[in-house]
């Protein structure tokens, strides 16, 4: 699955549609793709696709590419964290982490150490 897969599946198809994302240049892309990475450093929790880093602790900590780092709420969703793996693609919207191929979601809280 590709940024553009993500971002669609995260938009819907209506909205991705609109983007026109096939007429973009590369660097257009590439800011609309770090829209949705801004604010996560400052705890907008909102709005972001990344790539897995690494999954920790059995699935208790996901740590994503651009650094941000995401503690399940319950155990039971780090038993679904637990089976990510790095490389995998993620949207992260309203303390929800969604791994889109295959749909699966929990929910997570910003980590702060």
């Amino acid at each position: 699955m590709t940024h553009n897969d993500s971002l669609a599946a995260f938009l819907g198809p209506e909205l991705f549609d609109r983007l026109d994302w096939g007429r973009l240049s590369q660097q257009q892309r590439d800011a609309i793709l770090s829209v949705f990475r801004v604010g996560l450093g400052a705890g907008a929790q909102s709005g972001a696709v990344s790539m897995i880093d690494a999954v920790l602790a059995r699935g208790k900590v996901l740590i994503c590419e651009d650094g941000s780092q995401w503690q399940a709420r319950e155990r039971d969703d780090a038993e679904i964290i637990e089976d990510w793996g790095a490389g995998q693609l993620v949207a992260i919207h309203h303390h929800m982490v969604y791994k889109l191929d295959p749909y699966q979601a929990a929910e997570v809280e910003l980590l702060r150490l």
